[in-house]
């Protein structure tokens, strides 16, 4: 029998601050107005308080790839020239 007693979580204003700026950008809000919104006078600040979760990163790296495939001609001409 497992005699630990649930580990109750705090909820901060810190807690609450970071969820709203990681939100904000996983909403694709861009990190200026997250520091706007947070009244940070550094986007540095901002970018602690901003962390994002995996699978946005994955779908960023994914919209990257889909436009370069969409504007070079990638089997076509050799030279990486744009597609006409």
């Amino acid at each position: 029998m497992n005699d630990e007693k649930p580990r109750i979580q705090r909820i901060t204003w810190h807690t609450l601050r970071h969820t709203y700026a990681s939100r904000l950008v996983m909403a694709g809000v861009d990190l200026a107005t997250v520091q706007k919104l947070m009244g940070h006078s550094s986007i540095t600040t901002t970018m602690r308080y901003a962390h994002l979760a995996r699978p946005h990163i994955e779908e960023a790296v994914l919209a990257l790839d889909r436009i370069g495939k969409e504007s070079v001609n990638i089997a076509g001409n050799g030279g990486g020239e744009p597609a006409p």
